[in-house]
């Protein structure tokens, strides 16, 4: 017998409960948030489906292997983080749906918070080739208010959590170059869809700091660094890739150690529109 999807099981305990009381707009809310929840983890599943197929392709073989690997432990790690989410959507929806809908309760005020949507990280510490592998988690909090249509969405000092994507040190790949990347996935508990920061390093000290946006973000990177000839954005297959402002970092000392320091905040952007219902 094929298992239920999480999706349609879901649906189906709440119909259920909902029959018996009326539903209220918090509950509606609730369950509309656990549904994109599951539809999260679907969409990461597939992406970590297609990495692991190794469909990618690239000038250097051993490069692409290399970082394809590192995507996948990445993905792996999105995807725990994402099931986690959803079961915690999933009660939620499930207890307001149980409860007596309220005879004036407030409803609840849901944004779209749209595409682009600038969100600056404070890391909690610095991150490391040398210290960080890909897959590993890391933590931070909002550095700055994101505020939407004169509303706050999320406040400075909310809790941040994100991934490793990329982490080997200046030198170890084949051509010479090695990358540290981290993706932010994770506000005050809101499971969210960003670029890639990454920097990309020489064992000569040239340190590149860029931003690969969104699903292409493993072909993106492949082709910076599978590239044998140096020309390094030659294969990014229409991925927002771009200097990192006020982040770059130039030729310096030969350190085979890639840093991200903690001492200035790193600037991510929504790749995806997230809908989030406001505290009061």
């Amino acid at each position: 017998m094929r298992p239920v999807l999480p999706q349609i099981a879901l649906a189906a305990i709440l119909s259920f409960t909902l029959a018996c009381n009326p539903k209220s707009e918090a509950a509606i809310q609730a369950e509309e948030a656990a549904k994109a929840a599951e539809a999260k983890v679907a969409q990461l599943e597939q992406q970590l489906a297609e990495a692991k197929s190794g469909k990618a392709t690239g000038d250097d073989a051993e490069t692409v292997q290399q970082v394809t690997k590192s995507q996948v432990k990445a993905l792996e790690r999105q995807v725990s983080d994402a099931k986690k989410r959803a079961e915690i959507k999933k009660q939620e929806a499930l207890t307001l749906a149980q409860a007596p809908a309220p005879k004036e309760a407030p409803k609840p005020v849901v944004l779209e918070v749209l595409v682009g949507t600038k969100l600056e990280i404070a890391l909690a510490r610095e991150l490391t080739t040398e210290k960080d592998l890909a897959g590993d988690a890391w933590e931070g909090t909002l550095a700055s208010d994101v505020v939407q249509d004169g509303k706050l969405v999320w406040s400075a000092g909310s809790p941040a959590r994100g991934v490793i994507t990329q982490s080997a040190a200046a030198g170890r790949l084949s051509n010479g170059q090695g990358a540290l990347g981290i993706r932010l996935t994770e506000i005050a508990g809101v499971g969210i869809d960003t670029d890639t920061h990454v920097v990309v390093a020489t064992a000569r000290g040239e340190r590149n700091a860029k931003y690969i946006g969104g699903g292409a973000a493993l072909g993106a990177l492949i082709g910076i660094l599978s590239d044998k000839k140096n020309k390094n954005d030659h294969a990014l297959g229409g991925a927002a890739l771009g200097a990192a402002a006020g982040t770059a970092i130039a030729a310096g000392t030969a350190d085979t150690i890639i840093r991200i320091p903690a001492t200035k905040p790193v600037s991510f952007s929504l790749t995806t529109a997230e809908r989030v219902t406001l505290k009061k």
